[in-house]
């Protein structure tokens, strides 16, 4: 899993940017996904940002959990962990 937030300085690219987030992760803040991806779903989303964000203007950083840091993850107020929906606990 990975944790990605950002930090985009224009309305404009701010909107592009959290559409296209919304087809790869769950959106759990404002600017805070949580996305179950492989590396080259990572690599995929990290070519589709470049294209909208300016790199001397916004930021976006990409934090990789492991199942450990998954697991110790606390939620104050509602809501819940994002389970990989490639997978079905039964």
């Amino acid at each position: 899993m990975y944790l990605i937030c950002f930090d985009i300085s224009d309305d404009k690219r701010l909107r592009k940017v959290a559409r296209e987030m919304e087809n790869f992760g769950l959106r759990v803040q404002r600017s805070i996904f949580e996305c179950h991806l492989d590396d080259d779903e990572l690599m995929e989303l990290q070519k589709r940002m470049a294209r909208i964000i300016e790199a001397d203007k916004d930021s976006i950083r990409y934090y990789s959990l492991c199942n450990k840091d998954i697991n110790t993850i606390c939620i104050d107020g509602p809501g819940k962990v994002s389970l990989d929906p490639r997978y079905t606990l039964i």
